[in-house]
C-alpha cells in the first residue's frame, strides 16, 4: 500500500516536471504565436473559451519572458481582449493600470492611461470614475506632443463634457469658437502693426539740410580793408 502511494505521488510530481520544462522549453515565438492562432479562431467562431486561452498563453508568456521587449504588447492584447470580446471592463481597466505602472514615460502608458479613463466613461458610464481618470490624465500629460495622437485636447473635451453636463457636440462648438475668436484678436494685432510701420514709411523727412559756410575766420575782414 505505502508502495503503491509512493509510485503515484512519483507520477504526479513527475508530470509536474515535465509541464514546466516543457513551459520553460517554449521560445517567445511560440507563445506570441500560439495566442495569436487562439484569438484568431476565437474571432471567427465567437468563442469566449478560446479568448480565455489566448489570455492565458499570453499571461504564461509574461510570467516565463518578463522583461521581454514585447511584454508590453502582450499587455495590450491581454487588454484588449477583455475590454473588446469578453466585455470584462474591471479587467481591462486592471490590465491598462498595468501598463502604465510597468512601463512610465511611454506612448502605450500614456494612450493606456486615456483608455482607463474612455472605458470608465464609455463602458461602464462611471461618472465619478470617469471624471477622476480624465483630470489624473491632464495632470500628467497637460497638452499634446503628438499632432496625430490628440489625447489631451480629447481628453478635455470628454471632461468638459462630464462636468458640464453639455452634448460633446456643444462642448466643440464652444471649443472651435473660442478658437475663432482668438484667430481674429491675433489678426486685428497684425494689422495694427501693418498700419503703423505703413504711417512711419508715409511721414515725410522733416529735416532740412543748412549750409556749410565755407569761409574761414577773418575772411570778412580782409575784404572790408
Amino acid at each position: 500500500m505505502l508502495k503503491s502511494t509512493f509510485q503515484i505521488l512519483l507520477s504526479i510530481a513527475l508530470i509536474f516536471t515535465l509541464a514546466s520544462c516543457s513551459n520553460s522549453s517554449k521560445t517567445e515565438e511560440d507563445y506570441l504565436s500560439t495566442a495569436k492562432t487562439l484569438y484568431d479562431s476565437a474571432v471567427v467562431k465567437k468563442d469566449n473559451n478560446m479568448f480565455n486561452e489566448s489570455i492565458k498563453t499570453y499571461k504564461d508568456f509574461l510570467k516565463d519572458y518578463p522583461k521581454s521587449e514585447k511584454a508590453v504588447f502582450a499587455y495590450l492584447q491581454i487588454a484588449k481582449i477583455y475590454d473588446e470580446n469578453l466585455n470584462s471592463y474591471p479587467d481591462a481597466v486592471k490590465t491598462y493600470n498595468e501598463v502604465v505602472e510597468k512601463f512610465p514615460g511611454t506612448k502605450d502608458a500614456k494612450q493606456s492611461m486615456f483608455l482607463v479613463a474612455f472605458i470608465y466613461d464609455e463602458k461602464m458610464k462611471d461618472k465619478e470614475n470617469a471624471i477622476l481618470s480624465y483630470r489624473k490624465f491632464l495632470e500628467k500629460y497637460p497638452t499634446d506632443t503628438d499632432d496625430k495622437e490628440k489625447l489631451s485636447e480629447s481628453a478635455k473635451v470628454m471632461l468638459q463634457t462630464l462636468e458640464s453636463g453639455s452634448s460633446i457636440e456643444d462642448i466643440i462648438k464652444k471649443i472651435e469658437a473660442n478658437e475663432n475668436k482668438d484667430t481674429k484678436k491675433d489678426e486685428i494685432k497684425i494689422e495694427k502693426k501693418d498700419g503703423v510701420k505703413d504711417e512711419k514709411k508715409e511721414q515725410p523727412d522733416t529735416k532740412t539740410d543748412v549750409p556749410v559756410s565755407t569761409q574761414k575766420p577773418g575772411d570778412d575782414t580782409k575784404k572790408k580793408k
